[in-house]
């Protein structure tokens, strides 16, 4: 999961990708970078490993001089962690510099680097979004809008891009739509965006989602193409952006993901009627909405039972196991006073590895919990995911090699409720339930997968 960010026809395009790239750092804390065009021809671009605010410094933003920018926060899913992915590429073709960033998973990526390579192509990155380029390349047409629709045309899997190339901002979204891209507008200047959020941080309105499927190209000011890919698919939003990923002040198809979550809670709230509790203690912070659902419906009190460190980053998007032990616990402390001699409900959101919920159990027991009642605000998670979420075998997902009841022992709660998955998507769909790709829920995966990597 990485958040894109791109900006045209702006004096200060770099300053206002900066901006929306710290509205959207929760997507990706492993690197950060900006490519901004200064005269059509010439690309200014700084990229380094950490978050956004310790990269861009102003002597940095100063040199970063153009009215068309994009940016990229990357937290890497099948490729390495390191600088040399760090995103924008910057690539020199036929078509003249062209930068990209990506958002997502291309799944047949093996396969089209292996074409490639075979007629002479040369890869400078592990990640997928470099096949991008050289699609382009090969490709022509009458404008860069049907070169774009050519070249992304064999893709599958998941991808929201944002590009410059000249004076231009692209954007390109899956047919499925899995990844979010969403368009706004700030004064006379397009912005294209992973987030709601990131066009609101810099002053702008939001006007529509970009449509799966879609390529849209900006030039100074005006939409100068909208074409659509040829395949026509069913809408298949990932639904873990409204659980985990996606700001609680973000909207997604119409739908806050504030709203989402607090009516999640209220499923949850309906499934528990039985449960008897003191208080509602919420894991912060993607947890604080479900629980506000779930006191509202129940009428059990939600107390803040956890202080977190906000300087420890989110446990789930870092690289490595032994990083995401470290974080889980330094980020959470717990408030004695609320915790001691009280039966909790304890709310978050997802349940995918299960070490961090184990350490926030023992937290809790050790503070003095008499009874803790766990409850997700979605269901088991079961199977990998493979557009563009770091769960890449089922062997890491505790609920697909154990029952309820097994991680219930494991996790040492009470009780253990997972949100049933029709309650999830109306949640999250206001009543429409069609609309999303909950794979990693059901197993059910709307574009092609290689059954070995499924079953590895």
């Amino acid at each position: 999961m990485c958040g894109v960010f791109g900006i045209e026809n702006n004096e200060n395009a770099a300053v206002m990708a900066f901006a929306g790239l710290i509205t959207l750092q929760h997507r990706g804390e492993e690197s950060a970078g900006i490519s901004a065009n200064g005269d059509g021809t010439t690309y200014n671009t700084y990229r380094s490993m950490g978050l956004v605010a310790h990269i861009f410094k102003e002597r940095i933003l100063n040199i970063l001089s153009g009215k068309v920018a994009i940016g990229h926060v990357r937290y890497s899913t099948h490729s390495e962690s390191t600088i040399i992915n760090a995103q924008p590429f910057v690539y020199n073709c036929i078509h003249g510099t062209i930068a990209v960033a990506h958002n997502g998973n291309i799944t047949n990526f093996e396969q089209i680097k292996n074409r490639l390579a075979k007629s002479g192509s040369i890869f400078n990155h592990t990640s997928d979004t470099e096949i991008v380029a050289h699609l382009l390349a090969e490709n022509t047409g009458k404008t860069f809008g049907q070169i774009m629709k050519k070249a992304v045309q064999c893709l599958q899997g998941a991808f929201s891009l944002v590009l410059i190339q000249g004076n231009k901002l692209i954007g390109a979204r899956d047919s499925f739509g899995f990844r979010p891209l969403v368009l706004g507008k700030v004064g006379k200047s397009y912005v294209l965006s992973s987030e709601t959020s990131a066009i609101y941080a810099v002053g702008g309105n939001f006007i529509r989602d970009v449509k799966p499927g879609e390529i849209i190209v900006i030039e100074k000011g005006k939409i100068i193409e909208s074409l659509q890919l040829a395949q026509k698919e069913k809408e298949k939003l990932c639904i873990f952006e409204q659980v985990y990923f996606s700001r609680p002040d973000s909207i997604l198809r119409d739908r806050s993901i504030r709203d989402a979550r607090v009516e999640m809670g209220k499923y949850l709230a309906r499934q528990m009627k039985h449960i008897k509790a003191d208080i509602v203690v919420p894991v912060p912070d993607t947890g604080i909405f479900s629980a506000k659902g779930f006191s509202m419906h129940s009428g059990i009190v939600m107390q803040t039972g956890f202080i977190r460190n906000h300087y420890v980053g989110r446990s789930f998007i870092k690289p490595s196991q032994k990083m995401r032990e470290i974080t889980a616990k330094l980020k959470l402390f717990p408030i004695r006073d609320v915790i001691n001699g009280k039966r909790i409900v304890l709310i978050d959101d997802s349940l995918v590895r299960g070490t961090t919920a184990q350490k926030i159990v023992i937290t809790l027991r050790n503070a003095g919990a008499k009874e803790i009642h766990f409850a997700l605000s979605s269901p088991a998670v079961i199977s990998p995911c493979f557009y563009g979420i770091d769960t890449p075998n089922k062997s890491k997902l505790i609920a697909a090699v154990k029952s309820v009841e097994e991680i219930r022992e494991f996790l040492n709660v009470d009780t253990l409720t997972f949100l049933d998955i029709n309650n999830m998507k109306k949640a999250c769909g206001n009543g429409d339930v069609n609309h999303f790709c909950s794979a990693c829920f059901d197993g059910k995966y709307p574009s092609p997968i290689d059954r070995k990597k499924l079953l590895a």
